[in-house]
């Protein structure tokens, strides 16, 4: 009898939970749904133009609203280089621009003439993504295809998760090198979802969700202060301006721990910010401005940072002494005016 009631009562226990993870993710649901929009375009289909025809697709996505002017943030696998798509928000179709778009990060700007929308759009309550952890709850909202608006929610497994390259069977989406950490959550998203805002537990914004991968289930999602440095240049400048300071690392030492490795300079190119602030290759990275380096996805993410013009600070570790090396930070060059680079000499240590 005692057994039977501690089940019970264990029992009820778990629906008060679920009751209640329900009730909290509705609640989010109602309070962020007007500012996440559909959007569809008119793309050109790949296999048609490699046939040398001239067909056309339909691509659907989901954007949301990132100020009161119009400005909508999506992912750029939604518009495939197109410059307008059509924005559907309050049973309402409105005609968008292309302001810009980025390929290594998968983001595009849309705008919709603000004359043309009935009310200012309101815009998502922004969240912080360094404070998710594993195991936290992540949801993202979107529209599945031509489907009503749905809330999808899962758990962060990694929270700040970067790899080389995207290993996607669908690579032709993203087959870049990755900019910058993402956030990897167990949310699934569906067709026409990419560029869903992914928010936390309390509902605020904390990235996009930019790409998945259909083999485990993962979902990625850029961090909103990753977005936000892109969404800047691409109204700005209609392109992202990634800076450069003109080296390459090597990581040294093969220790399982990170404090048994150390990120050495490789390359440093002639005329750039680093060799003209004296970076020597064999030097070793310890910091970027106020970032502690130690090992090569420090580096990816501090530099990701880093604007054009901007100076900051080296400090590398040469003849067991610590050099701060002030530099300033230049656009960082086309593919084809990379190789075209020189290379100051590297010392035998690294070759």
């Amino acid at each position: 009898m005692t057994a039977a009631l501690l089940g019970s009562a264990g029992v009820l226990r778990a629906q008060g939970v679920v009751q209640g993870l329900e009730r909290e993710v509705q609640a989010i649901l109602e309070r962020t749904q007007d500012a996440v929009v559909r959007i569809k375009a008119i793309v050109p289909v790949a296999d048609a133009a490699r046939k040398g025809g001239g067909a056309e697709g339909l691509s659907i996505g989901t954007g949301f609203f990132v100020d009161g002017n119009g400005l909508i943030l999506t992912a750029a696998s939604v518009l495939r280089g197109v410059d307008r798509a059509l924005v559907y928000w309050r049973g309402n179709t409105y005609e968008a621009q292309t302001l810009g778009f980025d390929i290594r990060t998968n983001l595009a700007m849309l705008r919709v003439d603000p004359k043309d929308l009935p009310a200012k759009p309101p815009v998502l309550p922004r969240g912080s993504p360094k404070t998710l952890k594993m195991g936290s709850m992540t949801l993202a909202v979107g529209f599945p295809m031509d489907g009503p608006l749905s809330v999808e929610y899962g758990f962060v497994s990694d929270p700040t998760f970067i790899s080389g390259f995207m290993s996607d069977k669908n690579a032709t989406r993203m087959p870049q090198f990755v900019a910058t950490s993402h956030i990897r959550t167990s949310v699934r998203v569906q067709p026409g979802q990419s560029g869903s805002p992914l928010l936390n537990g309390k509902g605020e914004l904390v990235g996009i969700v930019t790409y998945s991968l259909d083999q485990d289930g993962s979902t990625f999602a850029l961090p909103i202060t990753a977005a936000m440095k892109i969404q800047k240049d691409l109204v700005e400048y209609h392109a992202a301006r990634y800076g450069w300071t003109g080296l390459t690392i090597v990581v040294r030492g093969d220790g399982l721990k990170a404090s048994d490795r150390e990120i050495a300079i490789q390359d440093v190119y002639e005329g750039y910010p680093a060799h003209r602030a004296g970076v020597q290759p064999g030097d070793i990275l310890r910091r970027i401005g106020a970032n502690e380096i130690r090992s090569p996805e420090d580096v990816i993410d501090a530099t990701f940072y880093l604007s054009v013009g901007e100076s900051v600070n080296f400090t590398v570790e040469r003849d067991g002494k610590s050099i701060d090396l002030p530099l300033k930070v230049v656009q960082r060059p086309s593919e084809q005016e990379m190789s075209a680079l020189k290379r100051v000499a590297s010392p035998s240590v690294l070759r």
